[in-house]
Order: C-alpha cells, then sequence, then structure tokens
C-alpha cells in the first residue's frame, strides 16, 4: 500500500539538479529524494517513487496505518498532551528536522498540521516539503509557512537564515502541545510580547521553550543542542 499526492505542474515553483540525478527535476520531488536516500530517518515521510505527466507531477509515498496529524489527534486529548507525550513527540520531530538539515533541505513548515502520528505506537513523521527549499548559509528574504509560526527577525528584517527559523518554529509546536495554544496571534505579537508561559509546566520545559522562542536568533538555541538540553 502506497499513498498518492498530486501536485498541479502549474504550482512547481522551480526545478533543481541534486547529486545523483542527471536532470533537474521539481523542488519539492528534489528535497524528498534528498532526505528519503540511505541512511534514512525514521521520522520524515519517504518517497518511494515519482511520476512526471503533462500536466500533474505524482509522488508515491510510503503510507502509515493507524494515523493522523498531530493537529487532529491533540484534539483528541481531553485533557491535552502531558509533558511526557509531548517529551517522546518531540525527540522525534527534532531527529527529523536535524535529518533534513544534515541533507541540506529547510521543510520551513514544521507544525502539527504536517505530522502524522501513528496512535498505536505514538511514531511521527514529518511530511509536506511544498514550502520547502535547500538550506543555505544566507539569508532568506521570501517567506514560505505558516504566518503564527514565522520567526520574528522575518517579521522585524524581511529576512531569516534556516537553522534558526527552524528552532523558533519547534519552540511555537513545543508550546501549542503543552499548552493547546499558540504563544502569539499574530505579527505584533511575534515581534515584540514575551513568551506567556503557565505555571504548571515544569522549569525544563519552560526554560527550553524560551530557549527556542528567543527573539534574537544570535542568542536562540540551536537545532544541534536541543536534544541535549535538561528536558529531555
Amino acid at each position: 500500500m502506497v499513498a498518492i499526492k498530486f501536485i498541479a505542474r502549474s504550482t512547481c515553483k522551480k526545478c533543481i539538479t541534486i547529486p545523483g540525478e542527471t536532470e533537474s527535476l521539481p523542488l519539492e520531488v528534489a528535497l524528498m529524494k534528498m532526505v528519503s536516500m540511505p541512511p534514512r530517518c525514521e521520522n520524515v515521510l519517504e518517497l518511494l517513487d515519482w511520476i512526471e505527466l503533462s500536466n500533474v507531477f505524482i509522488l508515491v509515498l510510503e503510507r502509515l496505518s493507524a494515523c493522523m496529524d498531530l493537529l487532529d489527534f491533540m484534539k483528541c486529548m481531553d485533557s491535552g498532551i502531558s509533558e511526557p507525550l509531548a517529551r517522546d513527540i518531540m525527540r522525534q520531530v527534532v531527529r527529523a528536522a536535524q535529518h533534513c538539515c544534515e541533507r541540506g533541505v529547510f521543510h520551513r513548515d514544521i507544525k502539527p498540521e504536517n505530522l502524522l502520528i501513528n496512535t498505536e505506537t505514538l511514531q511521527v513523521k514529518l511530511i509536506d516539503f511544498g514550502c520547502g527549499d535547500l538550506m543555505y548559509d544566507f539569508t532568506y528574504t521570501k517567506f514560505e509557512g505558516t504566518l503564527v509560526f514565522a520567526s520574528p527577525e522575518w517579521v522585524r528584517d524581511k529576512e531569516y537564515m534556516g537553522g534558526p527559523t527552524t528552532v523558533w518554529s519547534l519552540g511555537i509546536l513545543l508550546y501549542y502541545m503543552v499548552c493547546s495554544d499558540l504563544p502569539f496571534k499574530n505579527i505584533k505579537e511575534i515581534s515584540d510580547a514575551p513568551v506567556p508561559l503557565l505555571r504548571y509546566l515544569s522549569g525544563d520545559c519552560q526554560a527550553l521553550i524560551t530557549g527556542c522562542l528567543e527573539k534574537n536568533p544570535d542568542y536562540r538555541l540551536t537545532l544541534e543542542n536541543i536534544l541535549s538540553h535538561d528536558w529531555f
């Protein structure tokens, strides 16, 4: 069993050439091929094949059983997600983000809707690279993704780096899981408001959230040191 995704040719942003390929590929296909090359990461959805037709690209993806996206999973939890469960989910998402960055891929839209969770095993997989790009060492000036997950440096300066922006989105995700709400509702709050932490959170959890949601990207936690944080 496989899953199928259709991408209209008219929505294809650009084509790129990647190592091991002789011809250029649609960007989303190229990014998924890059993260699907062995050794794979079990927390990133695998691209099995792709087909090019006259007006559409067809992505053949691994199909997961007993799964739903993380947003729907959270809605099923009457009392919200506990810190231990959030820790297990977060660990997997960080591994997925690290894998993408190591492969030179900037996902750029990590959020609950783009995370599938197996309701039996609680395994998490990152999906949908439609907003992604190659990971560059210079600043991006075009926003892609979901506005409430946007970093303050983009809101203020209209430019951002891939690594710090990924960490910011992980901080928003963690806050959303343990608080059942978003920390910032609009661009003014993203730019200026402090993180509204809740007292029932453990000190280590609060510290990790504030470290990921540091307004200044130069002082923000790095992707490499998140999993060594005391909360884990």
